[in-house]
């Protein structure tokens, strides 16, 4: 082969070459072409894109276990505190308001009324012979009506009989009442009685014309948990025995 030959030959190789070269750059240009083409392409079949949620709060385990420590915390006082209110109506023996309550306890006024209210559901939702009873503007713990006969007579005083419990009642009910009133209603058996409440001091006997003024006494407040005033006694007697107010009428003429 002459010289002129070869270099015909080696001209033709370095175009073969270049060709590739170039048929190369061109399918990676087509490609990237197409690319862009799939981007801007509408979707087809109502297809959307996907919604990114907004990121949330990310709350660590450790958190949450703060916030339930808090939270047992705070009922854990609740508590303390309303068993305070249940334990000084029961040291007391007497009414309290709320305003004693609360500054002796150191509670919130409000969170005091709550409590105390709270408490006093509880006690009509339990199976119990005691109740919290609201006295006007103040609360006490009582017997329930229908136990006060049975356990009298572990009261100061010892047993008493129904038939003296009876005339107390009504004492306490009409009070300031009459000795002789007392006998109307009663019989001829209240003298009996009323010598026996005198003699246990749970009521006093003041002269009045030819008979005498019956009254309550403080050792029966305290013996059946009521106050001492005498008004609000007989409010809470009749809302102890679910009764009607009373409507006493004029006073009965002295003997």
């Amino acid at each position: 082969m002459n010289n002129s030959e070869e270099e015909n030959l080696k001209d033709m190789e370095e175009q073969d070459e270049g060709d590739e070269e170039i048929d190369e750059k061109e399918l990676q240009e087509s490609d990237e072409d197409s690319d862009d083409m799939k981007e801007d392409e509408p979707l087809e079949n109502n297809e959307s894109l996907p919604i990114v949620e907004e990121s949330q709060p990310i709350i660590l385990e450790n958190e949450k276990e703060t916030t339930i420590v808090e939270k047992e915390k705070k009922l854990e006082i609740r508590d303390i505190q309303k068993n305070l209110i249940e334990g000084a109506l029961y040291a007391a023996g007497r009414p309290l308001d709320i305003e004693e309550l609360a500054t002796k306890l150191e509670t919130p006024k409000k969170l005091t009324e709550e409590l105390v209210n709270e408490l006093a559901m509880e006690y009509l939702e339990r199976t119990t012979s005691l109740v919290i009873a609201q006295v006007g503007e103040r609360y006490q713990m009582q017997l329930r009506p229908e136990y006060t006969e049975s356990v009298a007579k572990f009261a100061k005083g010892g047993a008493i009989a129904e038939r003296y419990l009876r005339t107390l009642t009504v004492i306490a009910l009409k009070q300031p009442i009459l000795k002789s009133t007392i006998v109307k209603l009663r019989g001829s058996g209240a003298y009996e009685h009323i010598k026996y409440l005198i003699d246990n001091d749970l009521i006093e006997a003041v002269k009045k014309g030819r008979s005498f003024e019956l009254t309550t006494s403080d050792k029966y407040s305290e013996m059946f948990g009521l106050p001492k005033n005498k008004t609000e006694l007989k409010k809470a007697m009749i809302q102890q025995l679910g009764m009607e107010p009373l409507n006493f009428g004029p006073e009965e003429p002295y003997d």
